[in-house]
């Protein structure tokens, strides 16, 4: 097997990697996504106003208390999707270079 072919073949591994990462990159970025797009939705929610009784006063209350709940978690999901797509993005970062270095050296040769 001469040089040019060894290049050839680290070439098509490399890029495999590169999609493979990429393609993780979008998984980790589509996560992230819903997340975020949970917590834009519990800020359209709308907060019922001046409750008329006692009850109503306690579905406010109960309301308030699980939308904070629910806040909270989806909070913690999104720091841990960050850290997830952070990681990914960079895996994908260092297959991508990787990639255009092979591709450089086969140009070369």
């Amino acid at each position: 097997m001469t040089d040019q072919d060894r290049l050839k073949h680290l070439k098509a591994i490399t890029d495999l990697i590169r999609e493979r990462d990429l393609a993780a990159l979008s998984r980790a970025q589509a996560t992230k996504g819903r997340t975020e797009a949970l917590l834009r939705a519990l800020d359209l929610c709308p907060v019922p106003t001046a409750p008329d009784s006692a009850q109503a006063a306690q579905v406010t209350e109960k309301y308030g208390l699980w939308t904070t709940n629910r806040r909270i978690l989806l909070n913690q999901q999104h720091a841990r999707d960050t850290v997830g797509w952070m990681a990914t993005r960079e895996a994908a970062q260092i297959a991508f270079g990787r990639s255009e270095v092979m591709a450089k050296l086969l140009s070369r040769k």
